[in-house]
């Protein structure tokens, strides 16, 4: 696999969420070499919070759309609604696009696309989704959904064998992983449950914990052994990843590894993050986009499967953890954060 490495700082931290938006639109003012002569339209971009994940699909977007032949702010313009983190503010927000007469909706995660679908059953949404949008409930199957939706999904907890087989790569002496999930959430337990299977099935020891508030998480963490062996691997969830920016210093100051789903929580300090490519995806979905505006109905378009996912390693929190990363790891991981 290619090696690459980020020589930059890395804070401790949940993933920025207001990545400004500059840069990304800047890839909007350049005409590709065929352009298409249609008539001028509007799309929608409706996004819970702009992360790493959210802006690296939008730019794939972007960039797919622009090969295609749109010509952005000549005959297709983008309008964002992006709330910041504020789930209740999604519906509205999906309205004013309505109200700005837009021809698509482009939607990252569950709660973005559920509001759009909500809002519409007319204009056309194209979502993408890290997981399985079944489900999600966006979908009921691969051949039914809204007549107005389709997109592209990763399926990522159809991944956590591999995930976890990376896990025992990286650290060879592992024995037991904790998991942390929101007893609450159904969702979370079922990928509990599918974590657990993987994990004895490779031999793992697995310890659920199942938590109801933030103060409980953190109690539970402060709480937990400095134990060899052992290393924290995240199912998706909420909750704790709400507080990741402490799970992460706590796990460090107790030398304790951690395995996560995306390349943003390695940036934010996680040991290692195994999932899909944003900007593949977001490539995907521009193709999905293009069709859609060339008058295909989403109906007739099948959810696509992403096939891009990306090993991170980060070498800083591996250092400080005392963990030794193998050469042959190191040229396994697509991208190493030193």
């Amino acid at each position: 696999m290619p090696f690459e490495q980020i020589k930059r700082s890395v804070p401790i931290a949940k993933p920025p969420m207001g990545v400004c938006l500059t840069f990304i639109m800047a890839l909007l003012f350049a005409a590709p070499v065929g352009t298409l002569a249609q008539t001028p339209v509007r799309v929608g971009i409706l996004v819970q919070e702009m992360g790493r994940a959210e802006s690296q699909a939008l730019k794939g977007l972007i960039e797919e759309l622009k090969r295609l032949g749109h010509r952005p702010r000549k005959n297709l313009f983008f309008e964002t609604r992006n709330v910041k983190g504020n789930r209740a503010a999604l519906q509205p927000a999906a309205g004013e696009l309505l109200e700005r007469n837009v021809k698509l909706i482009f939607t990252t995660g569950t709660s973005a696309t559920l509001a759009a679908t909500a809002a519409t059953q007319n204009v056309p949404v194209v979502f993408v989704h890290p997981g399985d949008p079944r489900s999600a409930g966006l979908i009921k199957s691969a051949d039914e959904r809204a007549r107005n939706l389709t997109g592209v999904a990763a399926y990522g907890s159809q991944k956590t064998e591999i995930h976890l087989a990376l896990l025992k790569e990286i650290i060879p002496g592992l024995r037991k992983i904790l998991i942390f999930f929101d007893v609450n959430n159904g969702s979370s337990r079922h990928r509990f449950e599918r974590a657990e299977a993987a994990a004895h099935k490779l031999g793992l020891r697995a310890a659920a914990y199942g938590i109801k508030s933030a103060d409980e998480l953190k109690t539970t963490l402060l709480g937990l052994p400095s134990e060899s062996g052992t290393a924290i691997f995240q199912v998706t969830d909420d909750l704790v990843e709400s507080e990741a920016e402490f799970l992460f210093a706590t796990a460090r100051a107790k030398k304790l590894a951690t395995m996560f789903n995306e390349e943003s929580w390695a940036i934010a300090g996680a040991l290692a993050a195994y999932g899909p490519d944003y900007f593949e995806m977001g490539r995907y979905a521009g193709r999905l986009a293009d069709r859609v505006l060339k008058g295909e109905k989403p109906e007739n378009l099948p959810v696509e499967r992403t096939a891009k996912f990306d090993l991170t390693l980060n070498y800083r929190t591996a250092n400080f953890i005392g963990l030794n990363l193998s050469a042959a790891m190191l040229k396994k991981a697509d991208k190493v954060i030193r």
